[in-house]
Formats: structure tokens, sequence, C-alpha cells
């Protein structure tokens, strides 16, 4: 790692919400790319992963159900890899599973997508890797994903709507390691460690497709709380939330204080009004989405988390924020040296 040039510290400040486009010809294009990068998932502390664009989830795809889309993707990892459309129903040969409906897209390739954004709902994108189902979990692990919603025509917002990926990741410092294989050199490029940022690294990036999945890192929308970013809200509004589990083998029992929500969609699909549940913890396997409705009427300073309480501890959590209202610094709440927010 000594010897390796820097890899780009990204950080929530550099992360492009939402993927621009252009509109050639009646298509809609999208430029994407994947690239090894130092992550900072939460205030002074990184991680290296692999990531869309340079940050981890990748830029959100948002489209109108129906329009053609065309995505040209380039490699800049160290291996193969490929790009799949998770819950969107493209022909098989855009289905992106390597060795099976397209050959592998090689470090340095440019690789191009084509499909009609069909059916309307919360989907996602994420890597099938770079062998046929040989190391698609590693991939990941890395931090390879991103929300991919499509719209209804007609789509009547919500007044406030927030989409949700949650992953997991198998950290350690990256000084705990003398000398590294030549694979972590490969996927590290530039490595190095900075001695202003307490740095981990990513045990996917040395583990093959046999890897461990001993996750001590949970974060939404590659953030760790306390630095996730709260969702906030004013009272009577409608809030959507789009909830998107891209970890590969994690549970994780969703619970909102304070409120009742209804189950509307899952895995992109509209439940109708009569089937609808409500409730105020739901359970999201990895590779399912679901989208939650609520009304904000219980003003205050609530969480959204993961009842897998070790998985909050890890950082799965995300306040919920009214108008009016502040989170408190830890100075400020009760007790003689302040506490944590209590989960229950």
């Amino acid at each position: 790692l000594d010897n390796q040039d820097r890899l780009p510290i990204r950080s929530p400040a550099d992360r492009t919400e939402r993927l621009a486009f252009e509109t050639r010809g009646g298509v809609k294009e999208f430029t994407l790319s994947a690239e090894p990068i130092r992550w900072e998932y939460a205030e002074g502390k990184t991680i290296l992963a692999w990531g869309y664009n340079g940050q981890v989830p990748g830029p959100e795809i948002r489209v109108t159900e129906g329009d053609k889309v065309k995505i040209m993707f380039t490699n800049k990892l160290p291996k193969a890899t490929t790009l799949h459309w998770h819950g969107i129903d493209v022909p098989f040969e855009q289905d992106g599973v390597p060795g099976v409906t397209q050959k592998a897209i090689q470090p340095n390739e440019t690789y191009t997508y084509e499909f009609v954004a069909k059916p309307a709902g919360t989907r996602f994108y994420h890597t099938h890797g770079g062998v046929a189902m040989g190391d698609e979990a590693q991939q990941l692990d890395m931090g390879l994903s991103g929300a991919f919603i499509i719209e209804p025509r007609g789509y009547q917002k919500p007044d406030k709507e927030y989409t949700l990926i949650f992953d997991e990741w198998q950290t350690v410092p990256m000084l705990s390691f003398g000398k590294t294989s030549s694979l972590i050199n490969q996927a590290l490029a530039h490595g190095g460690e900075d001695g202003m940022m307490s740095s981990m690294m990513n045990m996917g990036m040395m583990m093959g497709s046999g890897h461990m999945m001993d996750y001590n890192l949970f974060t939404i929308n590659g953030q760790s709380f306390p630095n996730t970013e709260p969702i906030k809200v004013k009272r009577g509004d409608t809030v959507r939330l789009r909830l998107i589990n891209a970890g590969t083998s994690t549970i994780h029992p969703m619970h909102l204080h304070g409120h009742q929500f209804r189950v509307i969609a899952v895995d992109g699909n509209p439940i109708p009004s009569s089937a609808q549940l409500t409730r105020n913890t739901n359970t999201i396997h990895p590779g399912e989405t679901y989208d939650i409705e609520f009304v904000a009427n219980n003003p205050g300073i609530w969480l959204f988390h993961c009842h897998e309480l070790h998985h909050a501890d890890g950082g799965m959590i995300v306040p919920l924020v009214y108008d009016g209202y502040a989170l408190p610094v830890a100075s400020e709440l009760p007790g003689e040296h302040g506490q944590q927010m209590p989960m229950h």
C-alpha cells in the first residue's frame, strides 16, 4: 500500500443524486462507470470500495415508464464486470449476466445497454460480476449498486419522497495488513493510508467468491449513523420511502418510531389499497424493494432503523426530523455525559 498512489477520497458532498441524461432521437442516454474509490461513510472514516460514477451507492437513474433508455457503461475496475437491471423487464440480451447473456466487460472496455423502461416502480441496478454466478457477491459487497426508479405516466408525487438503499460491509483497519496480495494492489490501483482519516479496508477486496460474510458496518445511502442524511418532513406531509436492500445476504426489519405506515408496493409492484398492510416494522430481504407511505402527524424527532439491533449499532439508523426541530448534540441530551438515542 505504501508504494501505491492514493485513491481519490469521495464523500456525500461529491455525490450526484440523480444521473443526468441527454435525449437523442427520442432515447434518453446515460453515461455510467465503475471504479475503485475511497468512500467516506462517516465523518473522518473511509473505506476502500468500488463505486458507480465515483460514489456509493451509484447515482439514481429516474425515468418514466415506456422511455427508451441507453446506458453507456465503462469498466474502470481492475477486473471484468457487468450491469444487471434488477426488476426491470428488459430483453434477455440486456440482462447483464456474464457467460449467459453477454460476455463480461473487461477493464477499460465500454458496453452499451438499450431497453424500454418498464414496468413502473422502485427498481435498482447492480453488478452481476464478471464470472457466471462466480463473483457477483464479492463485487456487490464492494458497493456496486444504485437506484433505478421508473415513474408511471401521470405520476402523482407525494409531498416528500426519499429513496433509501441498505447495504452491509466487512471492514478491517488498512494498517493491519503488512504485505498485500496482488489482487488488493490491483483493486486499490492507488491505495495508501491517509494520516488525517481513519481508513478501513473492505474485505471483499481480498476474498474470492467464497468470501466471509462477517459484516460489521451497515449503511443507508452509503452513510453510517450519526452521519446518515435525515428524513425531513413538515406536519401534514404525505411521505413515501422507497426502500432497497442492495446487500447480498442480510435481512433488515426496518422499524419506524412514532408513526404507522402503509406498505404500498413490493418489488416495485403496487399493492391494491384493499390489500395494503398498516405496519410500523417491515422486513426487507436481499434484492427486495418496498414502498411505504405515512402521514407526518406526530411532530418531533424520531428514528427509522433496522431492528436487528446489531445492524443498528453498526450504523443502520436514519433520523426522521420535523420542521422546527433539530437533532441535538450529545452534550444536550439527558444524563451526566449525554446518551445515545434509544431504540425500541
